[in-house]
């Protein structure tokens, strides 16, 4: 008799394994050697750039001010220690003042021959910064600026060195502009004065802050709405730019793109921002046809 054969079993189901996130691995060692490489040595070239200004301020003692208001030379009054935020690190240094007798005004020339802001980001550091600031948002340019400069900053200080620079970058469009509209300016003078110069003009309103502090929630209590917004809190930014046919390139089959192009930017009216772009014609030479 053959013997019965037993009933086929379905195979059990194997649950596939739970899926793992993926964990970044710890710091590298080689990156661990640069920072601390970084850290060791930047405390010496803070040294070494305290050492520099301080024979800068040495040099700059030997010749007295003069007052911007009457014309005297001013006499010296002080000494104060200053200091100021720079690429490595906190610079300090005694900086000497000069008083005028006569207007009572002080001046301190060697800040001005540096170039630098009391208290403030100043130097390449400042630049930097400000550059972080356009690529990129406030809080954003905040994480860059620790993980590629090593420098911590918050948000609004990022914010604040980026107004600084702006209001430094309108008040040279500013010069120039009056500057290339006096008669008697030297225009620049181009040799290779293009043919061509491709010129754009366009604006977009945006609404300007009206509150000189920020509103804060301070308890439960909702905070008020704000009131209407008035006539003149909407102003327009005007922007040219300016290019030359003869540097769009092609990239890729179908794709071109500019070598380079100037922009000047203004909340003026009509006739400032094409003041700002004459200003700029005349500094690069481009309104200048040669005719042989």
């Amino acid at each position: 008799m053959a013997k019965q054969r037993e009933p086929r079993t379905a195979p059990h189901h194997i649950a596939p394994p739970q899926p793992q996130r993926p964990v970044l691995s710890n710091v590298p060692q080689f990156l661990q050697l640069e920072l601390q490489v970084e850290q060791e040595y930047r405390p010496q070239m803070l040294a070494a750039l305290e050492e520099k200004v301080n024979e800068v301020i040495e040099r700059s003692r030997d010749c007295a001010p003069t007052c911007v208001h009457c014309g005297r030379s001013m006499g010296y009054h002080d000494t104060r220690r200053v200091s100021w935020l720079a690429r490595f690190g906190r610079v300090v240094a005694w900086v000497p003042r000069y008083r005028c007798g006569l207007c009572k005004c002080d001046s301190r020339p060697v800040l001005e021959l540096l170039g630098v802001e009391p208290g403030r980001i100043s130097g390449s550091l400042a630049r930097l910064l400000t550059m972080l600031a356009v690529v990129a948002p406030y809080q954003l340019a905040a994480e860059l600026a620790w993980l590629l400069l090593g420098v911590k900053i918050s948000p609004m200080g990022i914010w604040r060195v980026a107004q600084r620079m702006g209001e430094a970058a309108a008040r040279y469009s500013e010069g120039l502009s009056k500057y290339h509209s006096d008669s008697r300016s030297d225009p620049t003078l181009s040799q290779a004065a293009p043919g061509v110069v491709v010129l754009g003009v366009d604006g977009c309103v945006l609404g300007m802050q009206v509150r000189k502090e920020r509103r804060r929630l301070r308890s439960e209590v909702a905070l008020e709405a704000l009131p209407v917004v008035e006539t003149g809190h909407f102003r327009e930014v005007k922007t040219g730019v300016l290019l030359l046919p003869s540097e769009r390139v092609e990239t890729s089959p179908g794709r071109r793109s500019l070598v380079r192009r100037f922009l000047v930017s203004c909340l003026g009216d009509a006739d400032t921002v094409f003041s700002h772009l004459w200003a700029r014609l005349r500094d690069l030479g481009w309104d200048l046809i040669l005719l042989s």
